[in-house]
């Protein structure tokens, strides 16, 4: 079957890859209908993230179920799920301890990074890393589930109240869902995106997004009454060294989108100080569920899927979403090549 796998250059290439096969008596053969294009897809593509070469991308999934194995309860052919890409081995000290998202060996889990991904037709997996798609909901609302889910992890971390002041740096895909959800918590939300296309696109959700040379101090106290950012969160991945200067005292400073080769110097004078609490939250854990409860509730979400082409025909969307200050997409669903999804 046909995939787009990267080589070790960082380059897509649609290439040949096994069609997987169901294997174990709680394994799950899934036709992908699409999946959407992540910021850490594109960071691999950058030279930004690593990925095993040879190994289909792709892993904000859905689709339909084909073959079920024996021992399978909970699934049955015909089934649409989203597939949680957050998987784990279950082995390690930190897996027994229930911290699957800190597990030993978590690289080689990660669909589209140490094991084959979803930009394909067919996907294998264990029955665990299901979530079955209610009746109704259409799949570019399904896609979001998993970055949601990505959102809620933060969310649920920062413990936002309903006084707070919250900053989102950046408003992509992730950052637009993470002003949606605390908009309906916090006193204030506010966006910032350099983006010209995404800026506009990002104020039919939240009115409060700016351009990061519009954010000055005069305006964030302005926006929040003269008391800063309680919360931070950077939703790009190389923004937390623009967070301090508008934290409150007692600010909670988050890093959602991420980037290997991106550092900042702290003056611990700052945190000591003001009280900034840095908090590294680690990947997403059992999120997954409530997103999919929770994503109902919010009204046209699926407008932020605002391309969907056949997987093959990838290259220009894709390049586009690589050009940060020229990209005219804000998420990108790679639609698989079944006659029945084109």
């Amino acid at each position: 079957m046909k995939a787009l796998t990267t080589d070790k250059n960082h380059k897509l290439v649609w290439t040949e890859i096994a069609e997987p096969q169901v294997v174990e008596k709680t394994q799950v053969k899934v036709k992908i209908y699409g999946t959407g294009v992540c910021g850490t897809d594109i960071n691999v593509l950058r030279g930004k993230m690593v990925a095993k070469a040879g190994m289909a991308l792709g892993h904000e999934a859905v689709g339909t179920v084909v073959e079920v194995g024996e021992n399978v309860t909970n699934y049955k052919v015909g089934d649409r799920v989203v597939i949680d890409p957050t998987q784990f081995c279950g082995k390690c000290d930190y897996c027994r301890q229930g911290l699957t998202c800190y597990c030993d060996h978590f690289d080689d889990y990660q669909l589209g990074i140490g094991c084959h991904g979803t930009y394909t037709k067919y996907y294998v997996g264990e029955e665990k890393f299901m979530y079955k798609i209610p009746d109704g909901m259409n799949w570019e609302t399904a896609a979001l589930v998993e970055p949601l889910a990505c959102v809620l992890n933060i969310i649920k971390q920062a413990n936002i109240q309903p006084e707070d002041n919250v900053l989102v740096l950046g408003s992509g895909t992730i950052g637009n869902l993470c002003q949606m959800v605390c908009k309906r918590i916090a006193k204030t939300t506010v966006g910032t995106e350099i983006n010209t296309f995404r800026n506009e696109f990002s104020k039919q959700f939240n009115s409060d997004v700016y351009y990061p040379n519009e954010l000055t101090m005069e305006k964030v106290l302005e926006l929040t009454n003269g008391k800063k950012f309680n919360v931070i969160i950077d939703a790009v991945g190389n923004q937390l060294h623009n967070a301090v200067d508008f934290a409150a005292k007692g600010a909670r400073l988050f890093a959602i989108g991420f980037m290997n080769d991106y550092e900042i110097t702290i003056n611990t004078l700052d945190y000591l100080t003001k009280g900034i609490s840095l908090v590294g939250t680690g990947e997403e854990h059992l999120q997954m569920a409530p997103a999919m409860d929770y994503i109902s509730s919010f009204k046209d979400i699926d407008k932020l899927i605002t391309t969907k082409i056949p997987i093959s025909e990838y290259e220009p969307a894709v390049n586009n979403l690589i050009d940060v200050e020229n990209c005219k997409h804000m998420k990108v669903m790679l639609i698989s090549e079944n006659d029945e999804n084109l």
